[in-house]
């Protein structure tokens, strides 16, 4: 063997090594994005929660929030018509409780989410819990009700599978 096919076989090992190189780069690549939207999407989901969960504990804003409402010609949601119908509370206790359904919401999503990263212990626990107070909560079950358009069909489908197993 002479040294232009010892040259040669270095240059075809070279050009193996750089392909294996960029294939893992890519992989890698693949990975970094795929943590970067979902670290996005969990602290644009904790940012809603404490959102909701001010508005629903400051005593001055639910109320500034109804009137603005009412004289720009707004009409409460589905949630807050629902349970001001079925339980005679007023429309700013109604907001109040669905701002507080709001931060709990966020925190399923993003739950439901990331499921499959979950220890399976965690996963039933969730779920568990989850299901429990959908069954014992009317509150939480009509904002699930009536907020199904809002949540995503592939989040519904998750509860609706989730209702529907025993336990």
């Amino acid at each position: 063997m002479n040294w232009e096919e010892v040259g040669a076989i270095g240059q075809v090992l070279g050009s193996i090594a750089v392909f294996i190189t960029l294939g893992y780069l890519a992989v890698q690549l693949r990975h970094a994005r795929a943590e970067m939207q979902r670290s996005f999407t969990q602290t644009r989901a904790a940012m809603v929660r404490d959102q909701a969960m001010a508005v629903a504990t400051d005593e001055r804003l639910i109320p500034l929030g109804a009137k603005a409402n009412v004289a720009l010609g707004g009409a409460p949601g589905a949630f807050v018509t629902e349970l001001v119908k079925r339980t005679g509370l007023t429309v700013e206790e109604a907001v109040r409780l669905y701002f507080e359904q709001v931060a709990w919401s966020q925190m399923r999503v993003e739950t439901i989410r990331n499921i499959e990263d979950l220890p399976d212990s965690v996963r039933r626990d969730f779920e568990k819990r989850f299901r429990s107070q959908l069954a014992q909560s009317p509150v939480t079950r009509l904002f699930y009700e009536t907020g199904r358009g809002d949540l995503g069909p592939e989040i519904m489908r998750y509860i609706d599978n989730l209702l529907a197993q025993p336990g």
